[in-house]
């Protein structure tokens, strides 16, 4: 994996004909979820939302795993939002991030540390005003 690159990081998504694009990676159809008479067909701008703090940690927990030199196999997780009426309109008022992954049984408690910091440190969570809870399973092999 190639080195970060020096800050400021910019980043530009255009949004036409109902697809998110940003080249040179191939356009996302996008629009609102069925909850706001949309369709499952697309993804919704809160799917992308929950995906992207998922993405995030992952890549998060990777870095710092590497770094660490933490082993470990069969990281898969999954996002679950909860969008509720707030004061001022629709508002996620929670999103809970499960990780479950497998390590050496010496290896357990050291993984729930690099977690615990690539939640700390993920972007995505950190631009967020909701709370982001990561819940793990880590096994032993």
């Amino acid at each position: 994996m190639a080195k970060p690159a020096p800050f400021p990081h910019h980043y530009t998504v255009t949004l036409e004909d109902r697809r998110l694009a940003a080249p040179p990676r191939a356009p996302i159809a996008v629009g609102a979820p069925p909850q706001f008479g949309g369709s499952n067909e697309v993804w919704s701008p809160e799917e992308l939302l929950v995906g992207a703090a998922l993405e995030c940690l992952w890549t998060t927990f990777e870095a710092y795993a590497r770094h660490d030199q933490l082993e470990f196999s069969g990281w898969r997780g999954t996002g679950a939002g909860v969008l509720d009426k707030g004061p001022t309109g629709p508002v996620f008022t929670s999103i809970t991030l499960s990780v479950e992954m497998t390590v050496a049984a010496a290896d357990i408690e050291r993984a729930r540390r690099v977690l615990e910091t690539s939640e700390k440190h993920c972007i995505i969570s950190n631009a967020l005003r909701v709370a982001i809870t990561v819940q793990a399973d880590i096994r032993s092999r």
